[in-house]
């Protein structure tokens, strides 16, 4: 480092001036919830196991013999809420709703079969919930689940708003899928420990920020940028509103389209929350080099400079335009391509596993290095 160069400011003090103090999250979870979660146990004979909590991995498995393992997963849209309401447009964040849960099932190995969804709300307008029931039907469309049911709550209280304009909410989402049958039995599950120095690493692209990140976005493109939606987005024709609003992509396709062409995964990962730091949620212990990850789309370049946030905040943040990620044997490079791009998938090879301990990430084209939630300079 250069005598007077200022040494990287790590991740969550960057996020939260943008108001997630994600360390102090995840460290709460560690301490504080984990520990007694943890202690919980199924009481059914039914249920001869559970696993996923201690893992850290994307989705909980639930083994009730003889039925097939049942995978379990929870997440909502977060902050693009405030978009969509800002915008008037409520259509993406639905399919943001299912995209978001069944991405995290497939990276197990499951089929996703069904959602159930949580609208909490200060106040009922049937033209809002109509527009997101649309999207979440159209996301229900692309990853091939049902929606038999969920719930709407009215805390008015909870969620009042000063400020006026739309309803405020928010809006979650728990899915449910299931190993398909596989030989005499059923699909193994993944966690990522099959992964091995030499394996090759794919993307998948994204469609855009999909619904991660999107507090610091709005902080440094709106807060200190200066800027509205209705403000063009550089070298695309297009609003800034359309781009921060654009659904998040359903990846169910693309990962059964995998195994149907013969291929296991030694490993997946929904690059959500965290960025491309998710990678290192697979669980052997390895390391990956990104060594080819393409440049990310316009958008991103544009929360960086608005917000003059560093590489390091931006690629542990964001998708920086990778949406999913496959790792497979080295052999199976092209069927995967191949398998991929007949589904529909403009993927590529964008990194290694390499024999080093500590699971880590690094991207030799940006300088560097990361573990847990923090990328730093190499």
């Amino acid at each position: 480092m250069p005598e007077n160069a200022q040494p990287e400011q790590p991740v969550p003090s960057a996020y939260a001036e943008a108001g997630v103090d994600e360390e102090r999250e995840q460290s709460a979870f560690g301490r504080v919830m984990r520990p007694w979660l943890a202690r919980t146990r199924a009481k059914s004979p039914m249920v001869e196991s559970i696993t996923g909590l201690s893992s850290g991995y994307f989705a909980t498995l639930m083994h009730l013999p003889p039925g097939p393992p049942i995978a379990l997963t929870t997440d909502g849209v977060g902050t693009k809420i405030l978009l969509a309401r800002e915008a008037g447009r409520w259509e993406p964040v639905g399919v943001d709703c299912v995209a978001n849960n069944v991405n995290d099932l497939i990276c197990v190995g499951a089929v996703p079969l069904a959602l159930l969804d949580y609208i909490a709300t200060d106040r009922i307008e049937e033209s809002v919930l109509d527009d997101i029931a649309r999207g979440m039907f159209l996301g229900s469309e692309l990853a091939g689940i049902a929606i038999p049911g969920g719930e709407i709550a009215q805390i008015g209280a909870m969620l009042a708003d000063s400020a006026g304009g739309g309803p405020m909410l928010d809006l979650v989402g728990t899915a449910i899928g299931a190993l398909p049958p596989a030989g005499d039995g059923y699909r193994t599950p993944l966690d990522g420990s099959a992964a091995r120095p030499g394996d090759l690493v794919i993307g998948l692209p994204s469609s855009g920020l999909h619904s991660n990140g999107y507090s610091l976005a709005r902080h440094a493109l709106f807060t200190r940028g200066g800027l509205s939606l209705s403000d063009p987005l550089p070298g695309s024709g297009r609003r800034l509103s359309d781009a921060l609003l654009q659904p998040t992509r359903v990846y169910v396709q693309a990962a059964e389209a995998l195994w149907a062409a013969g291929i296991t995964p030694h490993g997946m990962a929904h690059i959500s929350g965290g960025g491309l730091l998710n990678i290192a949620r697979l669980a052997a212990d390895a390391s990956y080099e990104l060594d080819a990850v393409p440049a990310p789309p316009e958008i991103f370049g544009m929360i960086a400079e608005r917000g003059q946030i560093s590489a390091a905040t931006m690629y542990a943040t964001f998708n920086m335009g990778i949406g999913f990620c496959v790792v497979v044997a080295e052999s199976d490079l092209r069927p995967a391509l191949d398998a991929l791009k007949n589904a529909g998938e403009d993927a590529i090879r964008i990194g290694r596993v390499i024999a080093k301990p500590g699971r880590s990430v690094s991207i030799p084209a940006e300088n560097l290095t990361g573990t847990g939630d923090t990328f730093r300079i190499a």
